[in-house]
């Protein structure tokens, strides 16, 4: 049986007791992916096979054992727990739960501490729950220090291959590769020379596991500017309620609901109070030093710290807003009537993907579009990316609110908003851009 109640610092002193190292990140999710695409999203394929792997058992441990559910660091550390039957599996005793390469078990069964480039991280699931943090073996639990340890946290060690087994893996003969019928992972670069591509081994597009670009503070113009060289100066009053009347809807529906506004009636009404805002926003959505394009494949936490780094901080979403609308609460950056070309959205269905949730890279370079800019000299607040902002109202995991949309047909508008991801999500099209305080 796997040991589990095992911290990621008892993990890694483990393996280095035994001449290896607690695998990183990049490591296991490359054992359990494949190195080549389509990359997996189970171990053992594309597509989910219900019984494969340890996952999703019928009843909590800590149920059967107290009657109740408890969430504490004791009731959770309980001996007992793992000893029921229908708990943690034997190494290789599901079979299916393999990947072609001959490793068991990457998800479901214990969970697994892995090295990231800035914390431990915990992925592939338990025997209890294996999907609410991600598909297979994109699972992955932030949210654990890397003393933590309970009932379903346990590890498996690296080692880099040594010339001799090089060379025998290089005269091995390839895997099969996957299935041609399966579904394809869920991002695709554009075909080749016709896209935007990311910096080999850092974060983007086709990697969420890639590293994060290192940062410092932008320098101001002068001694007396308001904001930093690469931010825009917002001030004035916002309306808390602006009352905008469709007059025209694009054709397309969401769950039986047009979604789309194609045309607003001018003006826009305030119904509620108005308050003075006076800050700093970046011009552009987070293009690091090195990238062509916008930075995506990043949750909430990660892009409040690649702000903080840069001395600056996530954007509250009424600033964010306020920035997009102006003063006057433009249902649009531009206007009152839709213009997707203006702003990259609104492709049609089959511009998207090229296989089932495998979408195309559509993103465009921060100052290619001029003409998609806010009353305040913002660029792009909607489409081309997903930007994370934060809900003062909220506690986590729940403070993470993605305003403008992306390069789809949605709600690539000021005053739309998606809340249904939490901080730990982070898709292919996600980013953000910053905000600080101005220099009155």
């Amino acid at each position: 049986l796997p040991q589990a109640y095992i911290s990621a610092e008892e993990g890694d002193a483990a393996c280095r007791r035994a001449g290896k190292h607690l695998c990183t990140t990049q490591q296991w999710q490359d054992a359990c992916m494949g190195v080549a695409r389509p990359y997996r999203i189970y171990p053992y394929g594309m597509e989910y096979e219900k019984g494969a792997c340890n996952v999703a058992r019928r009843l909590h441990p800590v149920l059967r054992v107290h009657g109740k559910y408890l969430h504490d660091s004791v009731i959770l550390n309980d001996p007992k727990l793992n000893q029921l039957t229908d708990t943690v599996a034997k190494t290789g005793e599901f079979s299916g739960c393999s990947t072609p390469e001959g490793v068991f078990d990457m998800q479901g069964n214990l969970l697994e501490w892995t090295q990231g480039d800035q914390k431990a991280l915990l992925m592939g699931g338990h025997y209890v729950e294996a999907k609410l943090h991600g598909k297979g073996c994109r699972y992955v639990t932030a949210g654990h220090g890397a003393e933590y340890h309970d009932f379903t946290t346990g590890f498996r060690c690296c080692k880099k291959a040594d010339k001799e087994a090089l060379a025998q893996l290089a005269d091995a003969p390839a895997p099969a590769p996957a299935s041609a019928s399966a579904s394809a992972p869920v991002a695709s670069s554009a075909p080749s020379g016709a896209g935007p591509s990311d910096p080999p081994g850092m974060r983007g597009f086709t990697s969420n596991t890639g590293k994060l670009p290192k940062l410092s503070p932008p320098a101001y113009a002068a001694p007396d500017a308001i904001c930093p060289v690469d931010m825009a100066h917002v001030a004035g009053l916002r309306c808390a309620e602006p009352r905008q009347i469709c007059k025209r809807w694009l054709p397309r529906l969401s769950a039986g609901k047009k979604i789309a506004c194609a045309e607003f009636a001018e003006p826009s009404e305030c119904a509620g109070a108005r308050r003075k805002l006076d800050y700093c926003i970046d011009q552009y959505e987070f293009t690091p030093p090195g990238y062509s394009h916008p930075l995506t494949h990043v949750n909430w936490g990660e892009a409040q710290n690649l702000c903080r780094a840069m001395d600056k901080r996530l954007c509250f979403e009424d600033e964010w807003e306020f920035a997009c609308e102006g003063p006057e609460a433009l249902p649009y950056p531009y206007g009152f009537v839709r213009d997707g070309k203006r702003c990259n959205h609104d492709f049609p269905e089959e511009q998207l993907v090229t296989g089932p949730d495998q979408f195309i890279d559509r993103r465009v370079a921060k100052d290619s579009l001029p003409g998609c800019k806010s009353p305040f000299g913002v660029f792009n607040l909607v489409g081309n990316v997903d930007e994370w902002t934060s809900r003062e109202s909220r506690q986590p995991p729940w403070r993470s609110i993605l305003r403008g949309g992306w390069w789809l047909t949605g709600r690539n508008r000021c005053r739309a908003a998606t809340e249904s991801h939490s901080e730990i999500y982070a898709g292919s099209q996600t980013s953000f851009r910053c905000c600080k305080a101005s220099r009155k």
